[in-house]
């Protein structure tokens, strides 16, 4: 047995902590560092438009929210409306002692204002309470961090304590054995519900991967279609309700959607809208009817599985598998007695908060990935849909290579035509590269160059449905800033979308940017979030990234993808910072392979890593010495302060000298100014890092571990001290360390 029923729970109460205690370090930060960082905004409210939508008006010198981003909007009374009024009050603080009202939001637009400083946002899911209140009053509004949605995990965790349950006994009592996967291709033309009907004569359960485009929801929706029609009950579950509504949308269930048999949980006024004769879930509770369907997310049906349950479904089609962890699919098992579960364990696994050292160190990579646990440690019943008829042959060719190479293309359109000159017309991937700055998550450059080449696409084809996507949400939302403040109307178009990756797994679109920082490369390369990413597209996905691409660390299967890519059509980009945002050609050669040899980086200076964001981490004895020294550290670095030498530095102010006093109460001052800033935070110790040998209560040692948790791929911890027995230490850990004396001489 792989896990123990122990372990699950260790696993879903850390991530419960982990979800809490991010959620609490936010809404117990200052308002005014919130707001800084983007994690907060202010807004005047407008008007309500007829559709049901908010308006306000918002400072564009300010972080503005991301495009279908949630929040909770609050009303704060009197003079705290306003932001400049906060203090030093933190955002809970202003919450518990200040809010008048507050309602759950999603900002679905950004356009521009008639008044040069501002711009205008829409709000929806607003409560009708607090719309009025926003109607009679016209105030200001912060919209700040929404709660995040524990009861799932909750949920989750109750199912794995149901030790005598023989249903999902058979899922979380697992072996790891060899690899198992070995599914049935499935091609465009066969008949699937034949071959699913007629296998569930012999079996309860299948699996099915389904690449990118190959029509998982086209395919599920025909086959719920001929499960109602044979007067079966079923309820399709996935993580988020945009793909459950994807399915309602579907022309096959569009009889049973007319006759009333298709509810939904959850249902909002805005998806009411959109398909009216959807039907709600009454309070949520588990509805079952025979030749109806029930669409339900993870959140709700998770909740249905807990207890005595009677496995009220005969069907249950689990979309989007891959981001289920092991417990939400052993869940399904409770509520149907035949069940399907679809995904594709090469995109996206589940996001979690637990740390990746946490992670490694107690094997539970399994669980968290539970729909590849699924395809490789049970000898189900399983099959591939191995046509897509989103991409390309070409396109198809490179994400093949995340398929074992057996990925083909039905695309009836394998080529188009186009005057823009970057584009290749074979459809599939294009190489752009840039100079981008090291360690920058929001390079103008890319913004202007990505602006401009989806300005002359639209100006030849002004339907075509466009993506921007990258990996972090601080590079979405200035590059969405971007766009609205250099756009040449005052609302960007309905068919450009600017997103994270881990929010577009669904999405089909004729050209996908993705906009590669040179910075955390580790993460944008991951191969999973890299194949989501790369996928969208039926024409071109173009790919933005520093010239030094190929020169980073990254998964065989990305390299490989990138050199298909590069075979053909790789882009080099000449003096980026004169690229003009009109509508005219862009200073481009295009090549048919890049000689990498011309891009050698210079040596990186002293401890300095060329591949991994540099983080500095200060000791006490710095402090002392050099008050000033984070004002000395180059802005484009991060600095970490240990709360241990912060409160070491307090200890000191009564021991030292008047000289030293001085110096430490200095310290304590620029501290304080730094905190407010992005780049400066505070970490607490986690003396569980430590190897055994060394002593858990030595003040070194709590600082040493400071630096041990960004011991990682993506970053480099740097420690800064002139300590010279804290220096061995660190050095014996592999941890970068520099003395003072030598730091200020560089």
């Amino acid at each position: 047995m792989k896990y123990t029923r122990e372990n699950y729970n260790k696993f879903l109460e850390t991530e419960i902590q982990y979800q809490v205690k991010e959620f609490e370090d936010k809404i117990n930060t200052k308002a005014s560092v919130l707001k800084e960082r983007g994690e907060v905004f202010v807004g005047k409210f407008l008007k309500m438009q007829p559709n049901g939508q908010a308006v306000f008006k918002v400072r564009h010198s300010d972080n503005m929210p991301r495009k279908n981003s949630f929040w909770t909007a609050t009303y704060f009374v009197g003079e705290m409306c306003k932001f400049k009024n906060w203090g030093n009050h933190s955002w809970v603080e202003l919450r518990k002692q200040y809010q008048k009202d507050f309602s759950d939001a999603l900002c679905v637009w950004i356009s521009k204002s008639d008044e040069t400083d501002f711009c205008l946002v829409g709000i929806k899911n607003l409560t009708f309470q607090f719309a009025q209140l926003l109607e009679k009053e016209q105030p200001l509004i912060a919209f700040g961090p929404k709660d995040p949605p524990l009861q799932y995990l909750y949920n989750l965790l109750s199912i794995v304590k149901e030790e005598s349950c023989s249903l999902t006994k058979s899922i979380l009592d697992f072996d790891e054995s060899s690899d198992l996967w070995n599914p049935l291709k499935i091609e465009a033309q066969s008949d699937l519900n034949q071959l699913l009907l007629e296998q569930f004569k012999s079996t309860d359960r299948i699996v099915i991967q389904g690449p990118p485009g190959t029509g998982k929801t086209y395919r599920m929706a025909k086959l719920t279609a001929q499960l109602l029609r044979e007067n079966k009950s079923v309820m399709v579950t996935a993580l988020t309700n945009q793909a459950l509504m994807e399915l309602a949308k579907k022309e096959d269930l569009k009889p049973f959607l007319d006759a009333g048999k298709v509810s939904k949980t959850s249902l909002t006024v805005d998806e009411k809208r959109e398909l009216s004769r959807l039907e709600s879930v009454t309070d949520n509770k588990c509805f079952v009817a025979s030749g109806s369907l029930t669409l339900a997310s993870f959140y709700i049906s998770s909740g249905w599985a807990v207890g005595d349950v009677e496995t009220p479904f005969d069907y249950v089609i689990m979309d989007e598998a891959s981001q289920a962890l092991l417990p939400m699919i052993a869940a399904t098992t409770k509520l149907g007695r035949k069940i399907i579960w679809i995904g594709d364990q090469s995109q996206l696994p589940p996001i979690v908060l637990t740390k990746e050292d946490i992670i490694t160190r107690y094997d539970w990579v399994s669980m968290i990935n539970g729909f590849e646990s699924i395809c490789r440690y049970f000898n189900y019943r399983s099959y591939m849909l191995s046509d897509t008829f989103r991409l390309t042959q070409r396109g198809a060719d490179c994400s093949g290579v995340f398929y074992q190479n057996v990925l083909r293309s039905v695309s009836p359109q394998q080529s188009f035509t186009s005057n823009v000159k970057e584009l290749n017309q074979s459809g599939g991937p294009v190489l752009v590269n840039l100079d981008l700055k090291v360690g920058d998550k929001t390079p103008s450059a890319a913004f202007r160059y990505i602006l401009n080449l989806v300005q002359r696409i639209l100006k030849e084809s002004p339907k075509a449905e466009i993506a921007i996507l990258a990996k972090f949400r601080e590079t979405v939302r200035y590059l969405q800033k971007s766009f609205v403040l250099n756009w040449t109307t005052k609302l960007l178009p309905d068919n450009l979308r600017i997103e994270t990756v881990d929010r577009v797994q669904g999405l089909t679109v004729d050209y996908c940017f993705f906009l590669i920082p040179n910075a955390s490369l580790r993460y944008s390369l991951n191969k999973e979030l890299f194949n989501v990413a790369t996928s969208r597209a039926t024409r071109n996905t173009i790919i933005v990234a520093d010239n030094s691409l190929l020169r980073a660390n990254m998964s065989q299967v990305v390299r490989d993808y990138l050199h298909k890519a590069q075979s053909e059509t790789t882009i080099q980009v000449d003096a980026p910072q004169n690229i003009s945002t009109d509508s005219g050609a862009v200073n481009v050669k295009v090549k048919g392979k890049i000689d990498l040899s011309q891009f050698e980086t210079a040596k990186q200076k002293s401890v300095r890593s060329q591949t991994k964001e540099n983080i500095y981490i200060i000791d006490t004895n710095v402090f002392v010495n050099c008050p000033d020294i984070i004002a000395k550290i180059d802005e484009k670095y991060k600095v970490v302060l240990s709360a241990k030498v912060i409160d070491e530095l307090d200890k000191l102010k009564i021991t030292l000298d008047a000289d030293g006093k001085r110096n430490v109460e200095k310290a304590l001052r620029n501290i304080n100014k730094a905190l407010d800033t992005p780049r400066v935070s505070m970490e607490l110790s986690d003396v569980s890092l430590l190897p055994s040998d060394f002593n858990k209560r030595s003040p070194d040692n709590n600082i040493l571990t400071v630096a041990l948790k960004f011991q990682n791929d993506e970053e480099n911890p740097i420690l800064l001290t002139s300590d010279n027995g804290l220096q061995v230490k660190a050095k014996g850990l592999n941890i970068a360390t520099i003395k003072l004396k030598e730091f200020l001489k560089r």
